[in-house]
């Protein structure tokens, strides 16, 4: 049995998800009563600013816990519930359970790329957001998926705003992280003609070509598409996270968005707000 906490878009696919994969399932809103969740295993899936007292409060009853992006808000919060985890974490970054992420970290692998450029953009038009910045809430599905393939954190990050609807929250936001062998730019917005959900990887041997969108994957090699991988949609990536975390629970098998990821990715992401919200460069710590 797997508790959801979360009732909305994201808490119902994840309920649905799992019923169809034959998982007896506890639904709970967000005025759950702690002490009637029975599962040993549970998924938060609430508003992002929840996420934190949620999560600390099942830690504290010894419950496993994947929670959905972004996991926490800030470091402050990140080293509140380090104190307490004694059981399974896990943030859910969907990204990394694709199939196209393992393809092309296994190509980066195998083939030993060297990493110049990673060009990210996540775009769509709507739904606009009133009390969280477009860096909070759309930059950790990128982010997520740097920290794995440059397995560093970036010596700087610079964000610049733009605002259109002149609300208090900026509609698209271009960012700059610099990496000790590597520039990374991220692109992002709710205020976008079309929808874009594109991962470039420019390497020493070709280019890398994740269209999210449409579920496919190029590899140009010398200005030619030397493979062109289009992956069914039988086995969803939210399915595979879900396997994922019931396999962390179950049989001890350690994810990639374990407790240390979602730290590096929080922090990230802090220094990004922090960059957005003062208007300058933010030199990024080694050791935080």
């Amino acid at each position: 049995m797997i508790a959801v906490i979360g009732t909305g878009y994201w808490g119902s696919k994840i309920v649905d998800t799992l019923q169809h994969m034959d998982k007896d399932v506890e639904l709970f809103d967000i005025e759950y009563d702690i002490d009637k969740i029975k599962s040993k295993n549970v998924i938060v899936a609430t508003p992002a600013k929840t996420h934190f007292q949620i999560t600390k409060a099942l830690l504290q009853k010894n419950k496993n816990v994947l929670v959905e992006k972004p996991a926490f808000m800030s470091m402050q919060e990140c080293r509140a519930i380090e104190k307490v985890c004694k059981t399974k974490f896990m943030s859910g970054h969907i990204l990394l359970s694709s199939e196209h992420f393992n393809y092309i970290i296994e190509h980066l692998n195998f083939f030993q790329h060297q990493i110049h450029h990673i060009e990210c953009r996540r775009l769509n038009w709507g739904r606009v957001q009133t009390d969280i910045s477009p860096v909070t809430h759309l930059a950790p599905h990128d982010v997520a998926v740097l920290d794995i393939i440059l397995q560093k954190i970036p010596e700087q990050v610079d964000c610049k705003p733009y605002f259109i609807n002149k609300k208090s929250q900026p509609d698209y936001v271009v960012a700059d992280l610099t990496y000790e062998d590597t520039s990374v730019q991220l692109q992002f917005g709710w205020l976008y003609n079309e929808k874009i959900r594109n991962i470039k990887i420019f390497t020493d041997q070709g280019i890398f070509d994740w269209k999210d969108e449409n579920n496919s994957t190029n590899y140009f090699a010398n200005g030619n598409v030397k493979n062109n991988e289009t992956f069914s949609e039988y086995v969803s990536s939210l399915d595979r996270q879900l396997q994922v975390f019931i396999d962390y629970c179950e049989k001890d098998i350690e994810p990639l968005s374990n407790f240390e990821h979602t730290k590096r990715v929080t922090y990230i992401i802090e220094c990004m707000e922090e960059s957005l919200s003062k208007g300058e460069v933010i030199k990024c710590l080694k050791k935080f």
